[in-house]
């Protein structure tokens, strides 16, 4: 037991009530009601600042450690508190030191309102498995720990709430205590909503983001005995660096059981730097009867890291398991950020919320998992910098149920709904950038007050419905955006009974989805628009409507899309009186309905009659109405009204206007650019009137209509009762136009006058299109003679479609002028050639020396042709002469198998080129020499129709690829592989050839001339073994033949004549057209014992030996066959597979 001094007593006494009195004058909070004529000055004077506070008194002198607290060490440097202790009265804790409570221990003041106040220079800690028990707990320390199992303990031990609160409940019905949200209540009112009863009401909204209130003590179901549970109490922190909470920080509502309603929660203030830990911080409604409304916690902490988990819902309720109490508030003062979140605990009972900050806003606002969340004032705004999102069955409403007449404000850059709902009673104004919904409802109820009937919603990007998303209002309300409005499938609806939708760029009405105005079952009290019933006139509005898009009740739209450019309709648009207004682009798809039935007129200017026994007949409009019969007793139909040229009467009803079984006309649906039209008993009017027909060279389509178009009379009992059909009319087409929507006059006619009629497209005269000649189309139609028209084919020429012959016949006259003409000119040419003979002839007798003789060299008497010829000889040799190395592609050039290079350059172009971008130069190089899927399809199918043309196809497209590598290699690639500056710079050192069947390739590589190596080019007899690959593959069209070309010969010509190595190419060329494709192992024999007795003998003397060898590509096993020539001192040795060539394995051919 704690001992204190009697002058400490006194001293603290005097403390506690001068304390209280602060607080009460501190605390007065004016809960006032939209009803509540007294509070009116305070609703609308929101600008009134009362006075600063007093400062609070001075804190009573500090208990010491081992005195008063019975602990260990002083509060000046460590005080340990190792036993249990109660206190007996309000405690303050001062020093410079650490405090520490140690495992185990319970410091306890178990009595309503007892406060313990520690206020320490060092650090703090509370032991596992200790406890602190009071009715207020503050602290602050440096640091503070609250370890495993602890405990800070407040719950149902508040003292008084703040004077002129209403969070106790009155009465006898066990209902929960209030504060940070209302408590709950289980008795059930006639004629009341189940969110107009509630137990203890909500305080302390001012100070939530600093809360320092008790909780509300729990009302009983007795007079005799209180079973209320007790308030939460209060828990203050203020920590300068490190705050680590494992434990728990509970400042709850006390249980109430099942007489009494629970406590409401207190309050949790938690100031920190820095805040980790897996505790628990609660200041939850108590459970009881009835539950009691949530506390309020406000954390100031810079930085969170494994933050406890915080609870502010409301109590559970025993007698009503679905009504929890109402869920307090959790302000994050960081990011300045309100939670209201109940934890999926079902409720009635609502949280206010008050005034809005303005300086500074707060940034969100979360109402979740099950919270509802009201704003009852007269006039509100809600203002928040970030987003309010409302989730997992979040209410939101404005307003009182049964006074519809607020206004409200809704300001924020985002608002987001998740299976959650936003009620309104009265007027909103919201202003937002991004609107989203799913599974979600805005509800407006307007009442019957005119001031407070239109809403506007504003989204100035994206407002997305999804998931059967629904905003409604049951007055006027308007739509505006700058961005996409998307309705994105079945059950998304916007509807009220004045609906305006303007501004957008883009409104998408998805399948299922319902643009509605007006509602379909409205209430008896919701705004109905003024329909136009009784009169033939049409409104001024209809004719001319206004060029702003606000919502205006006293026309006499119902439905209204104004300047909106694209509007995509899968879904439905339906209203009485259905207005476009500016509008771009309209796309009506498949499932796309814009409908006006049955929301015209139930009477009207054609309604029908009845017969004395309650037979009635058809409406009429665009038609008669069907015939009313009985017992041979018949009543005519409603006459026919309007202008079938301008329609923009309402469709009149089917009977008496007072009869339940009436049932309503057609309504309008307009727009400049749009149709008009309604329907009864008798067909509706159809008006098409075009606002701007482009014509000529501008035209295009002003509609793409692939549905159709009725406007039919209603079916009666029989045949002599069915209602006439309306008309269906457009807007006067220009010339070259017809139709109802002026489209084209068809090919090979025209129309030269105004109307619409398809008659008066008239077909081109028939003598003014030449014989060989066809009509063409074009653009705006054709309104004059001649009409254009096209000839046949390319070979016949305009404007006759002769041929060119025949224009030159025509030329001269015609076939008979010409025949002369020709005839003349051949008789006149004959004889100029017999006198020329006759002299030359004459010439050709006389005597003399004969011609000389000159060889086959170029003649030397053309200089200019000799300087050519010097300059390609030496062109040549130099090319010969900087050659370094020839590689040779792998594959046959087909489509299964194209050309393609190895990425491993081979050891004789190692010293002039950078293997990396070789590397990225024949994936190059491979990728053009690809064929595409098609290319082959296409020769499969020749080859099985026809297979010359697929000889053809493939021959064609291999000259393409190799034309395509040549171009790319000698003016597109940047030859970037090569080391010499020279060749990069002017393009030089590679170059791509092919033999002529086009299914050999091979690419050259040359010196730039700046290597400065004596190496380079290498000799030949540096280059063997040397290998020279045949083109062909053995077949009849591509047999087997060795290329030769200048660089082959000047190389070999370093060792053998040209005219020995003239000669073996002829001869075994002559041989490799034997060797056939299917038997090269017997066909190959002739051409070894050709080598071997003809070939090698004659190249034995200089020193050089060639044999036949075969080539594989090691990836797909395709076979090459060529010569492998080397010296004479290699002839003996043993030819080995190896890498020749890169990727190409070479073996020499025996017989």
């Amino acid at each position: 037991m704690a001992r204190f001094h009697s002058r400490l007593l006194h001293f603290f006494t005097f403390f506690c009530t001068t304390f209280v009195i602060c607080l009460s004058s501190s605390s007065i909070e004016s809960d006032f009601w939209i009803t509540d004529s007294d509070s009116e000055g305070l609703l609308f004077h929101q600008d009134y600042s009362p006075p600063a506070p007093p400062p609070p008194p001075p804190h009573a002198p500090s208990v010491s450690c081992t005195d008063d607290l019975g602990g260990v060490g002083s509060l000046d440097s460590t005080c340990k508190i190792v036993a249990d202790l109660n206190l007996t009265r309000d405690v303050y804790i001062a020093g410079k030191g650490n405090f520490y409570i140690l495992p185990g221990v319970r410091f306890h003041c178990p009595i309503l309102g007892c406060s313990i106040t520690l206020n320490i220079s060092g650090n703090f800690s509370l032991g596992e498995n200790s406890t602190i028990v009071a009715g207020t707990f503050e602290l602050a320390a440096y640091n503070a720990s609250f370890f495993n199992g602890s405990a800070v303990n407040t719950t149902g031990w508040a003292g008084d709430p703040p004077p002129q609160t209403s969070g106790t409940p009155q009465g006898v019905e066990g209902a929960g205590g209030g504060h940070g949200g209302r408590g709950a209540s289980c008795l059930v009112e006639e004629g009341k909503l189940p969110e107009d009863v509630w137990g203890g009401d909500a305080y302390s909204w001012s100070s939530l983001q600093n809360p320092s209130s008790y909780g509300s003590k729990g009302g009983s179901t007795s007079k005799e005995v209180d079973y209320g549970g007790g308030g939460g109490g209060r828990v203050r922190m203020d920590i300068k660096e490190f705050l680590d909470v494992n434990g728990s920080l509970l400042a709850e509502g006390g249980d109430g059981g099942s007489k009494g309603g629970g406590g409401s929660g207190g309050s949790v203030y938690i100031k920190a730097h820095k805040m980790t830990g897996g505790g628990r911080i609660s200041a939850s409604g108590g459970n009881g009867f009835a539950g009691g409304g949530g506390g309020r916690v406000a954390v100031d902490v810079f930085s969170r890291h494994d933050e406890p988990t915080i609870y502010v819902h409301g109590g559970i309720s025993r007698g009503c398991s679905k009504n929890a109490g109402a869920a307090g508030t959790l302000y994050d003062a960081v990011p300045r950020s309100l939670n209201v979140n109940n934890y999926n605990l079902s409720t009635d009972t609502e949280t206010l919320l008050l005034e809005f900050p303005y300086q500074p806003l707060w940034t969100n606002v979360y109402i979740r998992n099950c919270a509802r969340a009201s704003v009852p004032l007269l006039w509100s705004r809600v203002q928040v910098q970030g987003q309010i999102s409302l989730l997992c069955g979040g209410v939101l409403s404005f307003g009182l149920a049964h006074y519809a007449t607020s206004e409200f404000e809704l300001l924020a850059e985002e608002l987001l709904m998740s299976d959650s709902i936003i009620k309104v009673y009265g007027a909103l104004r919201m202003t937002v950038k991004i609107f989203l919904m799913w599974n979600s409802k805005m509800l407006i109820d307007g009442g019957e007050d005119s001031t407070v009937a239109t809403s506007w919603l504003e989204a100035s990007n994206l407002v997305v419905l999804k998931e059967s998303s629904v905003i409604q209002s049951n007055a006027n309300l308007g739509v505006h955006g700058q961005g996409l409005l998307n309705l994105s499938g079945s059950g998304d609806k916007i509807q009220a009974q004045r609906l305006v939708l303007s501004l957008f760029y883009s409104i998408h009405v998805g399948p299922g989805s319902v643009l509605r105005g007006p509602l379909e079952d409205a209430s008896s009290y919701a705004i109905t628009p003024k329909l136009y019933c009784e009169l033939q006139d049409c409104p001024i509005e209809l004719l001319h409507p206004p060029e702003d898009c606000n919502v205006n009740s006293s026309l006499s739209f119902t439905l209204q899309i104004c300047r909106v450019e694209d509007i995509t309709v899968e879904g439905l648009i339906k209203g009485s009186v259905v207005h476009f207004h500016r509008a771009r682009t309209i796309s009506v798809q498949s499932s796309g309905i814009i409908s006006a039935s049955g929301m015209g007129c139930i009477g009207g200017v054609g309604k029908g009659n009845f017969l004395d026994n309650g037979i009635g007949s058809g409406g009429g409009h665009g038609g008669k109405g069907g015939l009313g019969c009985y017992n041979s007793s018949c009543v005519g139909g409603g006459n026919s009204y309007g202008n079938s040229k301008l329609p923009c009467e309402l469709g009149s009803g089917s009977g008496n206007e007072s009869s339940a079984d009436s049932i309503a006309g057609g309504g309008i649906i307009g727009g400049y650019g749009s149709p008009k039209g309604g329907g009864g008993g008798g067909g509706g009017r159809i008006h098409f009137h075009w606002s701007n027909i482009p014509t000529g060279d501008v035209y295009q389509p002003i509609a793409r209509v692939k549905g159709s178009i009725y406007a039919r009379g209603g079916l009666g009992r029989d045949e002599s009762g069915s209602g006439e059909n309306g008309t269906v009319t457009g807007k006067a087409c220009p010339k070259g136009l017809y139709g109802t929507f002026c489209v084209e006059c068809p090919v090979g006619t025209y129309k030269n006058v105004s109307g619409s009629d398809s008659s008066l497209c008239q077909p081109c005269p028939a003598w003014e299109l030449p014989h060989r000649a066809i009509y063409i189309a074009v653009r705006g139609g054709i309104a004059e003679t001649p009409c254009p028209y096209k000839c046949i084919s390319d070979r016949y020429h305009m404007p006759n479609c002769y041929t060119a012959l025949e224009e030159l016949i025509y030329t001269f006259g015609g076939p008979w002028l010409f025949c002369l003409l020709l005839v003349g000119l051949l008789i006149l040419l004959a004889l100029v050639l017999s006198v020329a003979r006759m002299k030359f002839v004459g010439v050709d007798e006389l005597p003399g020396p004969a011609p000389t003789q000159h060889g086959s060299q170029i003649d030397h008497s053309f200089p200019f042709l000799e300087s050519l010829n010097e300059v390609l000889e030496t062109n040549r040799v130099e090319e010969s002469q900087s050659h370094v190395h020839r590689m040779y592609f792998m594959g046959p050039n087909t489509f299964s198998e194209p050309w393609h290079l190895p990425h491993t350059p081979p050891e004789e172009i190692k010293e002039i080129v950078y293997e990396g971008a070789y590397n990225m130069f024949v994936d190059e190089i491979n990728a053009i020499a690809a064929y595409q899927w098609w290319e082959g399809a296409i020769y499969t199918i020749l080859s099985i129709l026809a297979y010359p043309l697929a000889w053809s196809w493939q021959q064609w497209r291999r000259r393409m690829r190799l034309q395509r590598l040549r171009e790319f290699v000698r003016s597109e690639y940047d030859h970037a592989c090569l080391r010499s500056c020279r060749s990069r710079a002017l393009y030089e050192g590679l170059k791509v050839s092919a033999t002529s069947d086009l299914m050999l390739a091979y690419m050259d590589f040359f010196l730039g001339g700046d290597e400065k190596r004596t190496d380079l080019p290498p000799r030949l007899p540096q280059r063997f073994p040397m290998v020279i690959i045949f083109g062909g593959d053995g077949s009849y069209m591509a047999p087997f033949s060795l290329q030769n070309d200048n660089i082959l010969t000047s190389l070999m010509s370093q060792l053998v004549p040209p005219t020995t190595w003239y000669r073996l190419v002829a001869g075994l060329n002559a041989q490799l057209r034997l060797v056939r494709r299917g038997q090269l192992r017997v066909t190959f024999r002739p051409v070894l014992r050709w080598l071997e007795t003809h070939a090698n003998p004659a190249l034995r003397i200089y020193g050089v030996f060639i044999g036949l060898a075969w080539f594989q590509a090691a990836p797909n096993g395709y076979h090459q066959y060529g010569l492998l020539v080397s010296s004479v001192e290699e002839e003996s040795e043993p030819v080995s597979s190896g890498n020749t060539d890169g990727g190409v394995q070479t073996a020499l051919l025996s017989r």
